[in-house]
C-alpha cells in the first residue's frame, strides 16, 4: 500500500506522494524549507528540499564534506557563488556541487523557488534545527526567525555542512550559459534546455549529469511530452526514482495505486515498485531523481541523440526493440506486455 503523505514523511523506506505545499516545512529567516525526501523516508542517501523566499534571503558559503549536491532553479533569480565564481540562474538553470566545493546563495527577485537534493551525506534535518516547524502556506514578508549563525557550530557531526570563508569575484554575475556536462566530477552549471538530449517517440530526456559528472552516484534528468499513452508496467531491482512535475500534469500508478501529478507534485518510487506513468496535458514537463546513476543507459539505448530542448511534431520511431535486445545490461524488468509501435491502419474496402 502506497502511503499518502500530508505532513511527516515515512521513517522508512517505501513509496509515497507529497502534494505541491505539504511534507515537513520549516521557516528560518523569511525562507521556507519543504522537505519532501530524507535518507530515512528513502532508506537511501537520497534528500530533496523545495526552498523557497524572496528577493534578499540568502545561505551562507558553506561545504558538504560527503554530499554531492545539485540545485534546479523553479521560478525567479538565484545567485550562487560557486567557488568564488558569481552565477546567475532563472528558472530551468541547474548547478551541480560536488563534494568539498564552496558555495551559497542570494535570492535576486521576490518570489524565489527551487530543488536543492543530496546525495552521500545528510543535510535534510539541519533545516528542523536552524528553523521552526511552518504550517502556512505563505512565507513571512518580515522575519520573525532571525537565521543565528552560531547555531552551525552546535551541530552533530552526522550533519553534513559546513561554514566557510568566501572571496566572491567582483562585479556582477555571469548568467547562467553552460550546455555541456564535463566527463569528470567537477562543479559546472547547465543553462535550462541546455544537457545531452535524447528523443524516444514523442518525448525528449535531457540528461542534467552522467555517470562521469557523478561518478554514478545519481542520475537528474527532465523530460518532456505530449498528452499520450501510458508506458508500460515496469520495476527496477536496483534503481530508486522520484518524479516531480514541473509543468503541465500527469498520472503515475505505483503498485496499483493512482495518482495525479500537477506542477509541485513529488512521488517517490523505489527499487522493487511496479509503476508506471502517462503524461496528461499537452505540455508535461518533470524532473527525475534517480540512484544510482547507472540507468542512463536506459535513456541511451530506448533514445537516439537529438539537438532540440522540446519534443517534435512528429514522433519518430520508439526503438523499444533495442531495450528488448539488451534488457541484460540494464536494470528494467518489464511487468506486462512490451510497448511497440502503434498497430497499423487498415483501409476500408468498398
Amino acid at each position: 500500500m502506497v502511503l499518502k503523505v500530508v505532513g511527516k514523511l515515512p521513517n522508512e523506506k517505501k513509496p509515497y506522494f507529497i502534494k505541491n505545499g505539504e511534507g515537513e516545512r520549516y521557516i528560518f529567516d523569511t525562507q521556507v524549507a519543504s522537505i519532501v525526501a530524507t535518507t530515512e523516508s528513502t532508506g537511501d542517501m537520497m534528500e530533496i528540499v523545495q526552498l523557497w523566499g524572496g528577493k534578499g534571503d540568502s545561505f551562507p558559503a558553506h561545504v558538504h564534506e560527503q554530499a554531492h549536491e545539485g540545485i534546479v532553479v523553479l521560478d525567479g533569480r538565484l545567485e550562487v557563488e560557486l567557488n568564488g565564481q558569481l552565477y546567475l540562474l532563472t528558472a530551468g538553470d541547474y548547478i551541480s556541487i560536488p563534494a568539498g566545493t564552496v558555495h551559497a546563495y542570494r535570492m535576486q527577485s521576490h518570489r524565489t523557488r527551487f530543488y536543492s537534493f543530496t546525495i552521500n551525506g545528510h543535510v535534510a534535518k539541519l533545516y528542523s534545527l536552524i528553523g521552526e516547524p511552518f504550517t502556512k502556506f505563505e512565507r513571512p514578508p518580515v522575519s520573525m526567525n532571525l537565521l543565528n549563525q552560531d547555531i552551525f557550530t552546535q551541530l552533530s557531526a552526522d550533519i553534513d555542512i559546513k561554514l566557510v570563508n568566501s572571496h566572491p569575484t567582483a562585479g556582477l554575475p555571469e548568467l547562467a550559459k553552460g550546455s555541456t556536462i564535463p566527463q569528470e566530477v567537477q562543479p559546472y552549471v547547465l543553462e535550462s534546455g541546455e544537457g545531452v538530449h535524447l528523443l524516444s517517440g514523442d518525448t525528449v530526456h535531457t540528461l542534467l549529469t552522467t555517470k562521469e559528472a557523478t561518478n554514478s552516484q545519481f542520475l537528474a534528468l527532465v523530460s518532456e511530452g505530449p498528452k499520450g499513452q501510458a508506458i508500460g508496467e515496469h520495476a527496477h531491482e536496483r534503481t530508486n526514482e522520484t518524479f516531480m512535475c514541473l509543468q503541465g500534469e500527469m498520472t503515475l500508478w505505483v503498485d496499483g495505486e493512482e495518482f495525479h501529478l500537477l506542477p509541485g507534485d513529488f512521488a517517490y518510487v523505489p527499487a522493487n515498485t511496479p509503476h508506471r506513468f502517462r503524461c496528461d496535458a499537452h505540455y508535461t514537463k518533470f524532473f527525475g531523481l534517480l540512484t544510482p546513476g547507472d540507468f542512463e543507459d536506459f535513456f541511451r539505448i530506448l533514445g537516439d541523440p537529438y539537438e532540440h530542448p522540446i519534443f517534435p511534431s512528429e514522433p519518430a520511431p520508439y526503438r523499444f526493440d533495442r531495450v528488448i535486445q539488451r534488457i541484460h545490461e540494464i536494470d528494467l524488468k518489464l511487468l506486462g506486455k512490451p510497448p511497440g509501435p502503434p498497430p497499423a491502419k487498415v483501409e476500408e474496402v468498398h
